[in-house]
């Protein structure tokens, strides 16, 4: 039970500094930008895929 007390009042504060420091943002930006970046490669391998399956059936008969 202590350990979740200590947990919840680190964690505020540390809630506390992102948002009062402004870094709030920065890190909520990177997480997207990440988020971002990985559903371009996921879509772009998806079309990757599909290209050379297409191919494959076209060649095989």
């Amino acid at each position: 039970m202590k350990m979740a007390v200590i947990f919840h009042l680190l964690s505020s504060a540390m809630e506390g500094f992102f948002f009062g420091s402004g870094k709030a943002h920065v890190v909520t930006g990177v997480a997207l930008v990440i988020l971002l970046g990985i559903g371009v490669s996921l879509w772009r391998m998806d079309r990757r895929l599909s290209k050379m399956e297409r191919e494959s059936q076209s060649k095989n008969p």
